[in-house]
């Protein structure tokens, strides 16, 4: 187990941490990895690497949103 502190830092309109490397070298973590992010509630975010499947899933839903947004909106209803 690795222990490591970090730091949120500002990017754009968004909040960022430096992941140390022995932490990325643990976990095999490389840039441009897609990630899942789950925030529990007792307050711990817990990283993982997102499984391929969820990643395409999520671009196809992606997609298709921006493909039929009327759609999405009916079926909101």
């Amino acid at each position: 187990m690795i222990k490591a502190t970090a730091k949120l830092s500002t990017r754009g309109n968004s909040l960022a941490v430096t992941i140390p490397k022995d932490v990325l070298d643990a976990t095999g973590l490389r840039q441009g990895d897609d990630l899942s992010l789950l925030a529990r509630d007792d307050g711990v975010i817990e990283i993982s690497h997102a499984a391929p499947a969820e990643a395409e899933l999520e671009a196809a839903f992606e997609w298709s949103l921006g493909r039929y947004p009327q759609t999405y909106a009916d079926l909101a209803k």
